[in-house]
Order: structure tokens, then C-alpha cells, then sequence
């Protein structure tokens, strides 16, 4: 699930089977638009949308928007060994190739609490991921990761952010 269509399906089918459904996020963006209204009197938001939906705080969405790549999206990163190394207990030589299964990560119960549930406030918190003892800095990857990540990555979260508004 790398596009904003699929996120955008993924993000309202996931809530609409909670029993709140939409409307905290309804409730949020309706409150920002508002907001956004009474600092710019006479202007349509729709002729600002994109400056309105890059300034403007949301945490509830943007915390939503996370969550359903973590839980939805099933990207693979193909990677070339550049140079023999010992990863995991096996042996790998220059020129193999190794699959990285991003949603392993987006699964770990030792990373997320409760992984297999969908929880659409997981990241308001903003707090550490840890996995034995350790912090996990890649502890949601939709986009890829390392040297090789999805170029469109900022363009779809703002059409992402936008499609929701």
C-alpha cells in the first residue's frame, strides 16, 4: 500500500469498523477549519487547501494516517550485499540478494503493544519504541528504508492529509 487512494481506502474502512467510526476526526478537522476560518475571514480554505493542510496541527490524523500504514501496508525492499557479512545466524556473500519484510517490523508485539490491533491513537503519544532493552528508530517503514526509500513519500502524505480534509 503505497499510494494515497489505497491509504485513504485502508484509513476509512479500518475506522468505520470501530464503534466511534469517523467522527473523531471529523470532530478535529471540522475544529481546524473553523479555526483556519476565523483567522482568515472572506477566504475559501478550498482555494488554500494545501497551505491549510502542510501548517495546520492534527495529531489525531496524522496519528491515524501512521497507524494504517503500519497496519495495512506490506511493502518489500529488495537489497544487494555489497560486502560478505554475518546477519541473524547466516552467512551472506557480495552480490546476494536479500528481501526485507518491512511488515515484521509493523507486527513485533516486542515493538507495538497489542500489534495486531488497528489504534488509531497509538502514535499521539510520540514515546520510544524499544525492543530488548533497545530503541527501534525504524519502527514503521511504508515508504522503505535506507538507501532505497519510496521518492514519493511526501507528495502522498500531503495527498493523503488533503484527501481526508
Amino acid at each position: 500500500m503505497a499510494n494515497a487512494p489505497d491509504a485513504s481506502y485502508w484509513l476509512i474502512t479500518l475506522n468505520l469498523q470501530r464503534e466511534e467510526g469517523l467522527q473523531p476526526l471529523v470532530d478535529e478537522i471540522d475544529e481546524a477549519v473553523t479555526s483556519w476560518k476565523q483567522r482568515n475571514p472572506g477566504q475559501r480554505i478550498e482555494d488554500h487547501l494545501y497551505e491549510f493542510v502542510s501548517a495546520v496541527e492534527l495529531p489525531l490524523l496524522a496519528s491515524t494516517i501512521q497507524e494504517t500504514l503500519r497496519y495495512a501496508s506490506y511493502g518489500i525492499s529488495a537489497r544487494r550485499v555489497t560486502e560478505p557479512l554475518e546477519f541473524g545466524g547466516y552467512r551472506f556473500d557480495m552480490g546476494d540478494e536479500i528481501m526485507c519484510l518491512p511488515r515484521l517490523v509493523h507486527t513485533d508485539e516486542e515493538i507495538h503493544e497489542n500489534a495486531s490491533e488497528y489504534d488509531p491513537r497509538r502514535y499521539m503519544e510520540r514515546k520510544k519504541l524499544c525492543k530488548d532493552g533497545k530503541i527501534v528508530p525504524n519502527h514503521s517503514m511504508p515508504w522503505g528504508g535506507g538507501v532505497s526509500m519510496c521518492g514519493g513519500r511526501s507528495v502522498n502524505s500531503s495527498i493523503s492529509r488533503s484527501l481526508k480534509v
